[in-house]
């Protein structure tokens, strides 16, 4: 009895002194949360000045998580709260903050060094604000840090040379979408359990660093967008989890390395829009059993697209255009079930069929997923087949143009309900547009340019309800322009240049009120101009020129503010032009 009374005192005053150092530090997080708040500026769904109330518990506001046994802020998720302001150095008080994600807000200013006091981070997300200045060197010092990302704001600068010495748990690095320049430093070698390293986007420069060969547990690796020279250095081949490499939109030259179409990880490959040369080898997908999309499009590439590209067979994209391939298109593509975009364009590409009618399509019919096909500025030389109209409902784009297509254009296109983009132009289609073309509902892209279209415009092009883009020109369409042109409300772009068009414009055009540019120049048109041409707010670009209109040239055309390039030459038009104009 006597032992437990000498005791007593003793563990009162422990007691007593643990809830006055946890009431301090619980005073210290809110002090901080506080000298937070009052650094925003601009709360648009009142979340602090309705929530963020100083009488309550922080660990009630929203936003903020508390540990359940000691009251400490551990997590401060503002994501996405429209708040605008900077962040105080009192930010750095939490001491038992784990989670800090302010990202999708309109933050702005520099991170203060005080933050580097957060030595529990394990997660800090703060994309898409507006954050500036240099990335600070005290990052380094968050040893616990695992997730990383400052995309999509203002830093600028280059990356700090130590930023990966003391950061041996990192696995994710994102910072993209900045104005970072430099070289890619071989010191991101130390940062060994990367998962993900994300550095698209920027304005870094100079050679790919072969260190990054030492970073075995990345995923991931984006560095795409930038001014990265040089070759592909075969280092990359030592990450073998690679599942995404992403180096498009570079200046890299020199051949793919062999060993990429070994790696038996890899779903995507973008090597697209660089200055890459050589040809693909014939088993180019013996390795690559995972490959879902491969961007190679904008290089030098050239020789043969290999038959063997079907035996990648989870393959969801192929984009090779822009480059310098030839030979025939391997019919073997039709294969690829899962196939949903094919951008073959511009390359020098023929038809795998004998006969006239190109098999491609038909084989086509086999990819019941396919979205998007662009084999158009190819010499295919051939007639499409009416089993076109057999591909996929899904199909939204179909493009085709300057292909060397002669023959009908099949009218079982019409099948293809759901085509957005619709590209046919220069090409040697004989007899008329056929009208089931004018029942696809949702088209918004369609170009007829080039095609020796002869007689007057169908009544059916107003049909088109949802039409952005309609290219008609270089033809020898006659008559007038349908009065009923104005049920197309959804028009942007209109180009009936070089035809044979005669009589005067239907008032009806003018009600076209999206309108931002038209062009009818080198046509038969006549009489005046209506002053309602100056509605269209939103016009950008007129040209009516070589025509035969007659009358004053309505003042209203002045006041387009819009307007930066107008064409009224070659006419019978009287009146001059304002001098500010």
């Amino acid at each position: 009895m006597e032992r437990a009374c000498y005791y007593f005192p003793v563990g009162l005053l422990l007691a007593t002194s643990l809830l006055a150092v946890g009431t301090a530090d619980i005073i210290n997080d809110k002090s901080a949360l506080v000298a937070f708040k009052n650094h925003i500026v601009s709360d648009p769904h009142l979340i602090v000045a309705k929530n963020w109330s100083i009488s309550s518990s922080v660990c009630d506001w929203i936003g903020v998580t508390c540990d359940s046994s000691r009251q400490r802020v551990m997590a401060l998720n503002i994501s996405n709260m429209g708040f605008a302001g900077t962040i105080p150095p009192q930010l750095g008080n939490l001491s038992f903050l784990v989670s800090l994600d302010m990202s999708n807000n309109n933050f702005h200013g520099h991170l203060p060094e005080g933050m580097s006091h957060l030595r529990q981070l394990s997660f800090m997300a703060l994309s898409n604000n507006n954050l500036t200045g240099e990335i600070p060197s005290w990052l380094g010092v968050l040893d616990r840090l695992q997730y990383l990302s400052l995309r999509k704001n203002n830093f600028f600068g280059d990356l700090p040379a130590n930023i990966c010495d003391n950061l041996p748990n990192l696995k994710e690095l994102d910072l993209s979408v900045n104005e970072m320049s430099g070289q890619i430093l071989s010191g991101l070698s130390n940062c060994s359990g990367l998962k993900s390293l994300d550095l698209s986007f920027n304005q870094f420069n100079g050679y790919i660093p072969k260190v990054v060969g030492n970073l075995k547990m990345l995923e991931e690796l984006h560095l795409g967008d930038n001014n990265l020279k040089g070759p592909i250095p075969n280092e990359i081949g030592n990450l073998l989890k690679l599942e995404i490499l992403d180096l498009g939109w570079n200046s890299l030259s020199g051949s793919i390395p062999v060993w990429i179409f070994n790696m038996s990880t890899l779903r995507m490959l973008d090597l697209f829009g660089n200055h890459l040369s050589g040809v693909l080898p014939s088993n180019m997908c013996h390795g690559l059993h995972n490959l879902e999309d491969i961007h190679l499009g904008r290089n030098n590439f050239s020789g043969a697209i290999p038959a063997s590209i079907s035996n990648c067979s989870k393959l969801t994209g192929i984009f090779l255009g822009g480059n310098k391939f030839s030979g025939p298109i391997p019919n073997s593509i039709g294969n690829l079930r899962r196939l949903e975009f094919l951008s073959l364009i511009a390359n020098n590409l023929t038809s795998e069929s004998s006969s006239p009618e190109l098999g491609l399509f038909t084989s086509l019919t086999g990819c019941i997923s396919l979205r998007y096909i662009s084999v158009g500025d190819n010499p295919l030389n051939g007639v499409l087949p009416r089993s076109i109209g057999n591909l996929s409902i899904s199909v939204e784009l179909l493009d085709v143009g300057n292909s060397g297509l002669r023959g009908n254009i099949p009218d079982s296109i019409g099948n293809l309900s759901n085509l957005i983009f619709l590209g046919l132009g220069d090409n040697s289609w004989t007899g008329s547009v056929p009208t089931a073309i004018w029942g696809l509902q949702k088209l918004r892209y369609l170009d007829l340019s080039n095609i020796s279209l002869t007689g007057p415009l169908s009544r059916g092009l107003c049909g088109l309800q949802s039409l952005e883009d309609l290219g008609l020109s270089q033809n020898q369409i006659s008559g007038s322009i349908p009065g009923c042109f104005n049920n197309l409300t959804s028009l942007r772009y209109l180009d009936i240049a070089f035809n044979r068009l005669t009589s005067t414009l239907p008032m009806s055009l003018w009600d076209l009120k999206g309108l931002q540019e038209v062009n009818l120049s080198s046509n038969l048109l006549r009489g005046p101009l209506a002053p309602e041409m100056g509605e269209l707010k939103n016009l950008t670009r007129l040209d009516l020129s070589n025509n035969q209109f007659s009358g004053k040239i309505p003042s209203t055309i002045w006041s387009l503010e819009s307007l930066d390039r107008l064409s009224l030459a070659n006419n019978s038009l009287q009146g001059s032009i304002p001098n500010n104009f």
